[in-house]
């Protein structure tokens, strides 16, 4: 995980390995889902506009056996990043003990 500020705006970058594209379409589905109110872009993945930022999950592979995906969020405050980053990691989670 890497966490930085530019003004205005902090943001942390994590990237995450998965299993296969089957996981990373249940993910953006449920991410869909927990933020459903908020103005959405589903071009090349998933980019999410809440109040005082944005996030975005994007899927990067070399090859099928190797995947993996990277989250970056980013918010004027850093409440508001933290909150934003414990949701999605809660689903990930969630979404990983499924598997």
């Amino acid at each position: 995980m890497n966490i930085s500020f530019e003004a205005p705006f902090h943001t942390i970058t994590r990237y995450e390995t998965i299993e296969s594209i089957e996981f990373y379409d249940q993910f953006l589905n449920w991410l869909r889902g927990e933020f459903d109110l908020y103005l959405m872009e589903e071009f090349d993945g998933l980019k999410v506009y809440y109040p005082n930022g944005l996030f975005s999950v994007k899927l990067f592979s070399k090859n099928e056996n190797d995947l993996f995906i990277e989250i970056e969020i980013r918010s004027k405050t850093l409440k508001s990043v933290n909150e934003v980053s414990s949701k999605i990691e809660t689903v990930y989670a969630h979404l990983k003990n499924m598997a």
